[in-house]
């Protein structure tokens, strides 16, 4: 509930000033209708179904922000957003909160269908012992829409296993996570690692550092160049970071290239880690969980 609060009440809890309004049949209140009222105003959400709630005049609409289906409320004149909980006095229990769990539940089992569709049933339990916990965060991404005319790699070029890297040139856990991937080209020869440029609005560098690795040809020296960010980003030299950087179109061009395809997937944190088959999860992983990850999935 604190993701939908932290997406929803920054946007809008009344969509108009005027307290005069006149409710709609409940024929009327499709969820095209919601659409066009609700996602000009919760940036990037899809409206995926309106349903009567249980309280007169008032309509659930589930929502998904992120790759997450969240429930929240609208009236039936359409005016009135309402992104807090409904709970039942008799019953003493959070509506909104047994709804959102029912959402949460329904998505696991249609991601565990998913996977073992892709994967079979053997990988997916190697999976889940590789990720514990964080099996839950899995989402999977279509791999044929990564955008990849700016992508280069570290490993080796013919390797059988590939991970897409989304990473930013200041993130301080993508520094983080380059050591440990690091630590796994050097212990296995099989995989190779392409890298998505993903600068992030709030890191002040990161943007013009991309530009200038995007516009750069040789695969060398854009290594070169992400590299001695993430040594500027392990010491707290923001000055170096601020020598790396360099406008460039091109480099702009990429960015809303890899931007777009984050959009599409749910992707808004770096590192991220797209793993064979589609695979995909959020936040640094150490070489030990990498390695259990490809294992699972060989």
């Amino acid at each position: 509930m604190r993701v939908f609060i932290s997406v929803f009440m920054a946007v809008f809890v009344l969509l108009t000033p005027s307290f005069s309004y006149q409710c709609l049949s409940e024929k009327d209140i499709t969820v095209k209708k919601v659409k066009g009222v609700l996602e000009p105003v919760l940036g990037g959400a899809k409206v995926i179904s309106v349903r009567k709630s249980p309280v007169k005049d008032l309509f659930e609409v589930v929502i998904e922000a992120r790759g997450r289906k969240i429930p929240v409320y609208i009236d039936c004149s359409l005016n009135f957003l309402i992104t807090g909980e409904v709970i039942d006095l008799k019953a003493k229990k959070s509506l909104t909160r047994e709804r959102a769990r029912e959402l949460a539940k329904e998505a696991t089992e249609k991601k565990l269908a998913e996977l073992e569709k892709i994967l079979g049933k053997k990988k997916v339990e190697k999976l889940k012992k590789a990720l514990g916990e964080r099996f839950t965060d899995i989402k999977i991404v279509d791999v044929n829409k990564i955008p990849k005319k700016y992508l280069f790699a570290y490993g080796n070029p013919a390797a059988k296993l590939t991970v897409y890297v989304v990473t930013d040139p200041e993130c301080p856990f993508c520094a983080k996570f380059d050591t440990e991937m690091q630590k796994v080209l050097k212990n296995r020869n099989d995989v190779k690692f392409e890298i998505i440029l993903f600068p992030l609005p709030f890191h002040k560098h990161a943007g013009k550092i991309v530009q200038r690795i995007v516009c750069e040809k040789s695969h060398t020296k854009k290594k070169e160049i992400l590299d001695e960010s993430f040594k500027a980003v392990r010491g707290g030299n923001s000055r170096k970071l601020e020598e790396l950087g360099k406008e460039c179109e091109e480099g702009k061009k990429a960015i809303q290239e890899h931007f777009a395809f984050g959009s599409e997937f749910g992707i808004g944190g770096t590192p991220t880690l797209i793993f064979p088959h589609g695979i995909m999860i959020s936040g640094w992983m150490t070489a030990d969980q990498i390695n259990k990850v490809l294992d699972a999935l060989k």
